[in-house]
């Protein structure tokens, strides 16, 4: 039995947490795209799994994942999703905090990126406007878009600034 559902998330860890509870039901990821994401029906709480920006990594890291009963499940774009069974322990994608926060900052630039280009697009649509544009409200509406996701973006990489600050400080008290 399959089970289709859509759901957005822009953050990360609420996406995966989200993924493990549907797991915990019984309901395994097999396939995903933004927004999309098609589950198998099969024994609950038999897999734990985490989900990674996976943007430059070399087949030697998911031949190093395959290694340690890491099972690649779906990729779409820059992102992956892997999982283990339950059974087999804790499953952590990134041991220290350094390497979590030199996650964050990839995931950080990649905000940062769409926030620049709907910033772009948004002022290149409010030029527009501000000629003699006759599509007036197709215009207005695009650049109305574009702006939202700009103060999307802004809070999500907010949210990821909060994150990795809490990460640095950890890591200071640790090494202090």
């Amino acid at each position: 039995m399959r089970k289709r559902v859509y759901r957005f998330f822009l953050d990360y860890e609420k996406e995966e947490a989200w993924v493990n509870d549907m797991a915990a039901q019984g309901w395994h990821l097999k396939r995903t795209m933004v927004g999309y994401f098609i589950f198998e029906k099969g024994e609950p709480g038999q897999y734990i799994y985490r989900n990674e920006l996976v943007k430059g990594k070399k087949q030697d890291y998911f031949d190093f994942l395959e290694t340690m009963n890491i099972e690649f499940v779906s990729k779409f774009g820059v992102w992956a999703y892997y999982r283990k069974k339950k059974s087999e322990g804790p499953f952590e994608l990134f041991s220290d905090s350094s390497s979590k926060i030199k996650y964050l900052t990839l995931i950080s630039r990649l905000f940062i990126a769409a926030t620049f280009l709907n910033l772009l697009i948004g002022f290149i649509n409010l030029y527009i406007l501000l000629g003699e544009s006759t599509e007036i409200i197709l215009t207005t509406g695009v650049s109305s878009i574009n702006f939202v996701v700009v103060i999307i973006m802004c809070t999500q990489i907010l949210k990821v600034e909060r994150r990795k600050k809490g990460l640095q400080r950890e890591l200071h008290i640790f090494e202090a």
